[in-house]
């Protein structure tokens, strides 16, 4: 079983011998529990067996949530506590100078306060940038340090000290007598959970899992307990930003490498279904209840955002690099203040959820507009677990977008879903202009609950002639995080000049000592080191410069040759990044950290396969909607046509509604759609 926790709704993909079941509930916020397992009820009701017997026919359960995203995004969980090199108090209120995105000053706003400034404690100790202690470390002032802090009621401990990851003797020492004052606290060292170069990066790294700790514990633990009670014997793993799973103890040591796992299951989904059709380079696009999340893979590989910033604060976790705008299909429409229409990014989330869930909503969202437009069947949402509230979704959406703007509700409708696509489409541009890819040359993947209303419209925004919906697709993300391997990386600072031969051994041994703790962890998983193979990578710039770019290392032991090619090759690659003439050439080239990826390869559950039958017939028409067409503003009787009847090999054209019973797919007029032999959706512009 695959399960990705969304803001409103909780998604399953159940793999057995007999294909992918899926289910989708309601995500239960104050209990993520209770909707995992009313997604497995909807499952097992598909299957025809018992809620208990199919926990306890399964061998392998792999989550991805949104827990530790909302806890660092939102900067509620733990209270931390700091301990800090003396004189090194007010980084956290520097932040490296952190800025928004905007030239108006006016705009500018002074970084959140992570942890409050009465609980970050000054410690006399010192190691400088050679690893030498300069200064001992003052154990009093440690123990008194942590008796205030106690009293304070300081849940979790985050030691910060500068330079540690060179030398982490004094960090450790800290840890030691923490856990004498205060015997099971929660303590993060920085030199363990990010010993890599730049402080700031570092101290958040190291906050930010103290700050989510409580919640991704209780939340690995729950869903353990709980299975376990059911019958689970099985593995339980989590899915991590990066890509792949890894077990709940590492999520417990490093919370936070399950930031933006929801959005990386699909990417990695994507990827390996998008191999198996053929495909070189592929866009994603994931429309959820709460946002649409994106990104590009190039020659199928997903671009890793490094030193991933929460808001106006750097951490040092890397991620899959994933955009995300608020147009989910919870995502709220309004009025500003200038009188222009937007959509999100606040949300509805899945309580109350858009008006026409019934839940208490009274904003409309996207999803009243799409049903007001007739795209989706009231009576069958979610398979018909559910009935729309068409008529609130119209009054709300009267109340607060057409009458102030003096249009019909039709009209203001269109003008919400038009929105959302616009915002859809720009996100798409962040992570294909303007990075320098063409989205011409690529395939739009479209997938997530809602995304199949508007799917072509932003592929056309683009200029993508193909748009994929692939089968599964209302929970391909789930699907996703059962199609990903296991997976663990290891970042260490080397500060390597590579043409100086005399600094090979240095990075080699370091190399050495990551793969060592990759066997190590993945013992403890369960893993063998000969299940394991091995990728490493730089972090390259020229001398002088603060920001890098990924350098693919030979995966064996390097030598002083290899360092002189890596040299030699550095300014093509960083041209190829940042333009013709950019590189500074009369600047030595380097390697700041290098990285160790240790993979387990996993059987991919793929979907049904059939071949496309030739002349295949037109699937039945199984009712005519009234839809008022969002492009061309006119009202329209249009076809619907069952997913179950699509067999690969038929064709319709647009405008149609395919209805999938979880989802539902429009195709616009002057789109043509197939279903191919894997039976996913390949709509042409």
């Amino acid at each position: 079983m695959g399960v990705d926790i969304g803001g409103t709704h909780t998604d399953l993909i159940v793999a057995s011998p007999t294909g992918l079941t899926r289910a989708k509930a309601f995500t239960t916020h104050d209990d993520y529990s209770r909707g995992i397992f009313d997604a497995i009820e909807v499952a097992a009701q598909s299957l025809d067996i018992s809620t208990d017997q199919l926990i306890a026919d399964c061998h392998t359960f792999i989550n991805s949530s949104t827990i530790v995203t909302n806890a660092v995004t939102e900067l509620r969980g733990a209270k931390v506590g700091v301990l800090i090199t003396r004189g090194f108090k007010d980084t956290f209120r520097i932040a490296r100078g952190a800025r928004k995105a905007d030239y108006d000053d006016h705009k500018q706003t002074t970084p959140p306060e992570v942890v409050d400034r009465n609980c970050i404690e000054e410690i006399t100790e010192r190691v400088l940038n050679d690893g030498s202690a300069a200064v001992a470390l003052v154990e009093d002032d440690v123990r008194a340090a942590v008796r205030r802090l106690k009293e304070k009621g300081v849940e979790a401990y985050a030691v910060c000290y500068l330079w540690s990851f060179l030398e982490p003797a004094h960090e450790a020492r800290t840890r030691a007598i923490i856990q004498e004052e205060d015997p099971g606290a929660v303590v993060m060292l920085s030199s363990e959970v990010h010993p890599v170069i730049r402080e700031t990066e570092r101290f958040f790294t190291a906050v930010f899992n103290c700050l989510s700790h409580r919640g991704a514990t209780r939340f690995v633990d729950q869903i353990a307990n709980e299975l376990t009670r059911r019958g689970f014997s099985g593995s339980l793993s989590f899915f991590q930003g990066i890509g792949g799973s890894v077990s709940g103890d590492a999520v417990k040591e490093k919370p936070m490498t399950m930031l933006a796992s929801g959005p990386a299951g699909g990417v990695m989904g994507s990827a390996a279904v998008a191999e198996r059709m053929g495909l070189e380079h592929v866009l994603v696009g994931d429309m959820g209840g709460t946002s649409f999340d994106t990104a590009l893979l190039y020659n199928l590989q997903p671009a890793i955002a490094k030193r991933v910033a929460i808001g106006q604060l750097q951490t040092g976790v890397d991620i899959i690099d994933v955009v995300s705008v608020g147009a989910g299909g919870g995502s709220l429409a309004w009025i500003d203040s200038r009188g222009v229409p937007q959509v999100g990014p606040q949300s509805a989330g899945s309580t109350p959820g858009p008006v026409c869930y019934g839940k208490g909503g009274t904003d409309p969202a996207v999803t009243d507009a799409t049903v007001t437009l007739g795209l989706i069947d009231p009576a069958n949402y979610l398979k018909g677990r559910h009935q729309l509230d068409v008529a609130s979704a119209r009054a709300a959406i009267e109340a607060k977008i057409a009458k102030p703007l003096s249009w019909t509700i039709e009209q203001a409708a269109a003008g919400i879903y038009d929105i959302a696509v616009q915002n859809m489409a720009d996100a798409l541009r962040t992570v294909s202009i303007e990075r320098g890819y063409d989205p011409r040359r690529f395939t739009f993947f479209a997938y997530g609950g809602g995304l199949g209303l508007f799917a072509v419209e932003v592929a056309r925004k683009l200029g993508c002639r193909t748009t994929v919906v692939p089968d599964n697709c209302s929970a391909f993300s789930a699907q996703g995080v059962l199609m990903a391997d296991y997976v663990r990386q290891y970042n260490r600072t080397v500060n390597w000049v590579m043409a100086d031969p005399g600094q090979v051994d240095h990075v080699n041994a370091v190399l050495a000592e990551m793969r060592a703790e990759a066997v190590a962890d993945a013992r403890r998983d369960g893993i063998s080191e000969d299940e394991l193979t091995w990728s490493g990578t730089g972090d390259g710039c020229f001398a002088g410069q603060v920001w890098e770019i990924t350098v693919p290392l030979p995966d064996r032991t390097l030598t002083a040759e290899d360092g002189a090619a890596l040299a030699a090759d550095f300014p093509a690659i960083y041209e190829r990044a940042y333009g013709e003439g950019t590189a500074w050439i009369d600047s030595p080239a380097m390697l700041v950290n290098v990285s160790v990826k240790a993979t387990y390869r996993r059987a991919k559950p793929f979907s049904r396969e059939q071949e496309p039958v030739a002349d295949a017939p037109t699937p039945t028409v199984i009712s005519q909607r009234e839809v008022f067409l969002p492009e061309s503003r006119r009202s329209e009787t249009i076809p619907v046509y069952a997913e179950g009847d699509f067999i690969p090999g038929a064709i319709v054209e647009g405008p149609c509604i395919i209805d999938v019973g979880d989802t539902t797919v429009y195709i616009p007029g002057g789109a043509t759609c197939g279903r191919d032999r894997f039976f996913n959706f390949a709509i042409t512009n």
